[in-house]
């Protein structure tokens, strides 16, 4: 007779004159799993502890291995869908996970460290050109726009240059003691300028910036005013583009201008002073003479 394991399902010829009447326990002597087997026509009774087990060996004479090659047989008809399928499933949702995961991954690094760039001022070409990607234009800061912006303003004044800057002191009588930048605003440039204005900056020893002023060019003072005259009207003549007559003061190319900037109510930790043009006004065109 053919015998099925219970466990693994293997199948093996039994001869049935070895069984008992009452049904006998046999061991598979594939999975060694142990099931009871009963002989043809017997009632089923509850299984009861084996005393005695006999042996399915899969290496037994012919008979044993006829039956295993029946069980070959027969596993292959009755056999679940093979777990390899499952695995090629898992293994291709590995593959498009980590084909997702990577380019991500590599995008999210690539986007902190223009970010790391843009913090610290480094590499501002290169930050530049990621600059307005929709994404990034959230992240990184308006620093190329605002360049733009400064260098179109710098096309103003572009080749007036400050000449003969000299710092010094000098005492009010009402205002007390003043800090005075005094120079030259040189036009190099190929087109006449006017209103042009210059800033002043002290900055204390700590390096930060104390007191700033912007004044136009062609206001000057001599010592006497300086001594003699108002802060009020010091800084009044000061902030105007016209000069002592009335007409604005112009910088034709190759010419100068001199400048005068007067600081009041000066902090005790001054340490330095810059100056700078920060604007100008193409001037206009005088008609031709006929």
């Amino acid at each position: 007779m053919i015998v099925q394991c219970q466990n693994c399902q293997t199948k093996f010829r039994l001869d049935e004159s070895k069984l008992d009447p009452a049904g006998s326990w046999v061991r598979c002597g594939k999975c060694q799993d142990v099931f009871q087997v009963l002989p043809p026509g017997a009632p089923q009774m509850a299984p009861q502890p084996p005393d005695q087990t006999l042996e399915l060996d899969r290496s037994a004479p012919r008979q044993a291995r006829a039956a295993e090659e029946a069980a070959d047989f027969g596993l292959d008809l009755d056999a679940p869908a093979p777990k390899a399928k499952a695995k090629g499933r898992g293994k291709g949702f590995k593959i498009v996970f980590w084909l997702l995961a990577i380019p991500l991954t590599l995008a999210v690094l690539a986007a902190g460290g223009l970010v790391t760039l843009d913090r610290l001022g480094l590499s501002p070409k290169l930050v530049d050109r990621f600059r307005g990607l929709p994404v990034l234009s959230l992240l990184l800061s308006q620093a190329g726009a605002g360049k733009a912006a400064k260098t179109a303003a710098e096309a103003e004044y572009q080749g007036l240059l400050l000449n003969q800057v000299r710092g010094y002191f000098r005492v009010n009588q009402a205002a007390g003691r003043l800090f005075v930048i005094q120079g030259l605003v040189e036009n190099q440039g190929q087109q006449e300028r006017t209103a042009v204005m210059v800033r002043g900056r002290l900055t204390d020893t700590q390096g930060q910036v104390a007191r700033q002023e912007v004044v136009y060019a062609g206001q000057v003072f001599n010592p006497d005013e300086l001594q003699q005259m108002p802060l009020a009207e010091l800084q009044t003549r000061l902030g105007k583009p016209e000069g002592p007559d009335g007409s604005k003061v112009t910088v034709k190319p190759g010419a100068t201008q001199p400048f005068m900037i007067v600081f009041a109510n000066l902090p005790a930790n001054l340490a330095e002073f810059t100056a700078e043009v920060v604007g100008s006004e193409a001037a206009a065109q005088q008609p031709a003479a006929r």
